[in-house]
């Protein structure tokens, strides 16, 4: 039985383009402050923060690592001005509660959604988050201006034009898959001495960016590319996603039990998942198997036989064979490299 929250629904509105008056803008609707480019949540709200990161090449970014105690609508309004947003955003509800918003103004929001969204300033975008709902998300706002600048090339620009035109009318968002993930980590949660630690996080989210559009453009540049799934489709390909990289300890799920899971055909899945993810299911599954491992080495925490462990090899020489097969190294010269 869902509960309901003991709080009134919190409507806030926004329309600024430039990040530090729009924190500022939150600030006041939660009651807080900003100081040194953080806002925290007051307790009655919930806790954790939004931060403002600026890059020295002009761009502004909003990293967001927060828990509320109330649900929250948050509704950007549509401006003239040509400008964009690309939110990397992940949310985890425990327990959906009812709401006194109405199924007409936004979708439900129960569980873990996670995607990467382009949209354009020019349309209204709303998003539900409701109590007890753990919010991540390192988002950017950009004017077409920076964008074809940091484009560079016209051919590009074109194709980008083409994406958003698609995007609009067919579809809202595009999977945040494991390396997303892993780099959004390394924003909000930097493992770098302080002194670094600016400077990771400005290196990562320009990797964010720079892998977002490298993606679009692979994707767009083939004339006969075209959308062919639908958003209900593409959430349930992003659960078959999220099942297959969750435990690498275990033997991956087959393509049937995947293919229950996305409702499709077999064949379907397989050719829907190399289109959106950009590699065949168990390539894919391989690729941030090896990934894993090699963040572990890296950590100079576990030993070989640990890691291979971790991702499912009882068989050394069978790990290190793949190892070697992804970096052309073996586990060992990792821990070697001090």
């Amino acid at each position: 039985m869902k509960t309901q929250s003991k709080f009134p629904l919190l409507k806030i509105e926004y329309d600024q383009t430039d990040y530090e008056e729009m924190l500022k803008h939150m600030a006041k609707c939660f009651n807080s402050k900003v100081k040194d480019g953080y806002m925290y949540l007051p307790k009655e709200f919930g806790e954790g923060y939004m931060r403002l990161i600026s890059l020295p090449n002009g761009l502004q970014a909003m990293i967001s690592d927060y828990t509320l105690h109330q649900d929250v609508l948050i509704q950007r309004k549509k401006i003239a001005a040509d400008f964009f947003t690309l939110r990397f955003d992940e949310a985890f509800t425990p327990n959906m509660p009812d709401t006194p918003v109405s199924k007409k103004e936004v979708k439900d929001q129960g569980g873990t959604k996670s995607a990467v969204f382009l949209m354009s300033t020019k349309f209204d975008w709303l998003f539900l988050t409701t109590q007890g709902t753990r919010v991540k998300g390192v988002n950017l706002v950009f004017s077409r201006e920076w964008l074809e600048t940091f484009l560079g090339v016209e051919k590009v620009g074109g194709i980008i034009k083409k994406y958003l035109s698609l995007k609009m009318s067919a579809f809202n968002y595009e999977p945040l898959d494991t390396e997303y993930k892993r780099i959004m980590g390394e924003v909000i949660n930097p493992s770098a001495d302080k002194v670094f630690e600016t400077l990771v996080i400005q290196n990562r989210i320009m990797l964010l960016l720079e892998r977002f559009f490298t993606r679009i453009y692979k994707k767009m540049s083939n004339s006969n590319y075209d959308v062919k799934i639908s958003n209900d489709d593409l959430e349930r390909l992003m659960v078959v996603e999220s099942e297959l990289v969750k435990d690498f300890s275990l033997v991956p799920p087959g393509i049937p039990k995947l293919a229950r899971m996305a409702a499709m055909s077999p064949s379907k899945l397989k050719t829907t998942f190399r289109e959106i993810y950009g590699l065949p299911i168990y390539q894919y599954y391989q690729k941030h198997r090896m990934n894993k491992a090699k963040a572990m080495l890296l950590s100079q925490k576990y030993n070989v036989k640990e890691v291979g462990m971790d991702v499912g090899y009882s068989n050394l020489s069978n790990f290190a064979k793949a190892f070697k097969k992804s970096f052309d190294q073996l586990p060992s010269d990792i821990l070697n490299n001090k």
